[in-house]
């Protein structure tokens, strides 16, 4: 290793590249180097230009099952691509495919007869800000349960909560693939993508709780509460400590832990029970980056 002094005039700061390095490369006093920024801080000097082009993935599929399209055509939306094409062998009935859950929050997805195409403009670098949102709305749905129950609107959270378990995995995706510059470490990323995950588990199976288990739903509430607070914390980076993910296991474990053996709501408890293990793993991952 090579450790070379940062030094400084006026507001500029800059290191000077090893001279074998330079002739190696053949860099003359006008050439032009590329500098990307990693996700854990370092950053790296490459002698030739990145261009980073457009990126476009066109597949042709002789598939008609719609819930396998499905999955194709969340993978393609998910990775950092600016469109996409699906040309089909045989025409396929729509109407059913955009049954399929999520298809729905996929914007700029446009299904034509034998043909499914993409023309992306979502950039998103911050999944830490839209795992935010995603807690926030589920406390949104878990309220509009607790009081009006109105269907539509819980709906229309399960939707937009669909929707941001995506956008987070583009994001995660993208950052790991190019190098996005970003305030997270790639293990954040890691636990960022396990919690998303299991909160839209999560949701998949409080959308089926029927009004009356009110007293079930405040339950739940509290610990979403002190989940949501742990996050919130992380990302102001004011890290929280193994202290607090244990509060919040705690509240996870003992949660509804009489309950009946309904299936939605032993799903519920189990994933409740999973997040909390990532916390705490993540708590003591940051209490060894700490030391």
């Amino acid at each position: 290793m090579d450790i070379r002094k940062v030094q400084r005039t006026g507001e500029m700061h800059y290191v000077y590249l090893p001279t074998s390095w330079c002739k190696k490369y053949d860099m003359t006093s006008d050439a032009q180097v590329s500098l990307t920024e990693n996700p854990d801080g370092s950053l790296v000097v490459s002698a030739e230009l990145q261009d980073r082009k457009p990126k476009h993935v066109r597949l042709s599929l002789d598939e008609t099952n719609p819930e396998i399209l499905h999955k194709i055509l969340v993978a393609c939306y998910i990775n950092p691509l600016t469109s996409f094409q699906i040309d089909l062998e045989k025409e396929l009935d729509f109407a059913k495919l955009l049954e399929q859950k999520k298809l729905i929050s996929l914007e700029s997805v446009e299904l034509d007869k034998k043909k499914i195409t993409y023309e992306g403009s979502i950039s998103v670098t911050d999944p830490s800000s839209l795992l935010k949102t995603m807690i926030r709305k589920v406390k949104n749905m878990l309220i509009v349960m607790t009081k009006n129950y109105d269907k539509e609107l819980i709906g229309r959270y399960e939707e937009e909560i669909d929707r941001l378990k995506m956008l987070i995995d583009k994001s995660i995706i993208s950052t790991l693939m190019y190098y996005t510059p970003t305030k997270l470490t790639t293990i954040d990323l890691y636990y960022l993508s396990l919690i998303s995950k299991d909160l839209e588990r999560l949701v998949d199976h409080l959308g089926m709780i029927p009004k009356k288990e009110s007293k079930f739903l405040k339950e739940l509430d509290t610990v979403i509460e002190t989940l949501k607070g742990i996050l919130e914390s992380e990302s102001k980076q004011k890290s929280f400590t193994i202290d607090t993910a244990l509060e919040f296991t705690k509240k996870a474990v003992l949660f509804d832990k009489k309950g009946s053996s309904d299936y939605h709501k032993a799903r519920i408890r189990a994933t409740l029970k999973t997040i909390s293990e990532v916390i705490l793993d993540w708590s003591v991952t940051k209490e060894i980056e700490s030391k």
